[in-house]
């Protein structure tokens, strides 16, 4: 909550209290220590500024303690501590005196004691105790719930903190090995003068600056993650000169739906490394289907049984921790890893 806010929550509290003190008390003109009012002068006045008076003593009383002497004690700073709460109690029943005898009863003719001189141990006692029974306890409960709130604030933006510091770490795994394999395959169609070279180039600039723009945000517009995997999908294929079998589907209307960035790559590469991606009648197949409230993401590749590593790496787990930081109760993985093919299916529900 704002400063601001929080000042003039404070502010209100404070006037609503002075109100319920001093209102009823000049409806019902029930305070007898009023022992005169000058010529001209306006009850109401004289009621609200008493009131005032005694408020004033119980404000400070409330914030030393509240700020200043509780969190003293919680800090274990015990001189400070000790010291402010000397100066309260010396400051209460001075303030009172002064309060009562120079300006209330001189000013306003009030007299809370009518007439009669008060003990001073018994003043400076009963000043303290009333102001202590006014407002200590209260200052008390305001200053745990105030602790109690603070801490989790910081909790809250400590754990934002770590996602995000995660997240970052996360993102900056994403595979490199696919890009340095497409560099070197364009290097080899420029050797070869292909006319296939200059498109390359420019699906690989894409490529990087979506990882390098668009990469970097917690979300990004999802027409440009589809163009970023079909850039993928696409040098994947003339690295592989043409013998490489993809089947990749997009269907629903891209508007402006956002989703978060290089969050479907893994699964994509996962399959280009593991699966079986030369056979005409077992393409990778991908599907991306899009609506109202969400993504629906499906790939399926056959398993590559020559290859020594056939499991996913850090990739996977890598996609799984990012879908549980960024979409923790809006998305659904169901991973099928049988003995001869590997299905990833994958529903993301758009952030509202």
């Amino acid at each position: 909550m704002k400063k601001k806010y929080v000042v003039s929550i404070h502010i209100l509290v404070w006037i609503m209290i002075w109100l319920n003190d001093f209102l009823p008390k000049f409806i019902g003109n029930t305070s007898a220590a009023f022992t005169f009012h000058q010529p001209g002068s306006v009850p109401l006045i004289h009621y609200a500024l008493v009131s005032l008076g005694y408020l004033i003593s119980n404000i400070v009383v409330f914030y030393t303690i509240a700020y200043v002497i509780a969190p003293a004690f919680l800090k274990k700073q015990w001189l400070r501590a000790s010291l402010f709460l000397f100066l309260l109690i010396l400051f209460i029943p001075v303030y009172r005196f002064f309060a009562e005898y120079k300006v209330m009863l001189p000013l306003l003719g009030y007299d809370n004691y009518f007439g009669k001189i008060p003990d001073a141990y018994w003043y400076i006692q009963n000043s303290i105790l009333y102001t202590v029974y006014s407002c200590v306890t209260w200052a008390l409960i305001y200053f745990v719930i105030k602790e109690w709130y603070h801490n989790n604030k910081r909790k809250r933006e400590l754990e934002k903190e770590k996602i995000a510091a995660e997240l970052s770490f996360l993102r900056s795994q994403v595979n490199p090995h696919f890009l340095f394999n497409a560099m070197n395959d364009i290097y080899s169609l420029t050797l070869t003068k292909s006319d296939e070279a200059p498109g390359a180039v420019l699906k690989l600039s894409e490529l990087l600056r979506y990882m390098l723009r668009e990469g970097t945000g917690n979300l990004a517009p999802l027409e440009r993650e589809i163009d970023y995997l079909s850039n993928v999908v696409e040098l994947w294929q003339i690295g592989e000169k043409g013998s490489s079998f993809v089947d990749f589907k997009v269907s629903g209307l891209i508007t402006n739906q956002q989703i978060a960035p290089l969050i479907l790559i893994n699964f994509v590469e996962n399959a280009f490394k593991h699966g079986v991606t030369r056979e005409a009648l077992n393409p990778v197949h991908i599907e991306i289907d899009v609506d109202q409230l969400g993504l629906s993401f499906l790939i399926f590749n056959k398993k590559n049984t020559n290859l020594k590593d056939n499991t996913g790496g850090i990739g996977l787990a890598n996609v799984k921790r990012r879908l549980e930081l960024i979409y923790p109760d809006s998305h659904d993985l169901e991973i099928s890893d049988n003995a001869d093919t590997f299905t990833v299916k994958l529903r993301i529900e758009w952030k509202r």
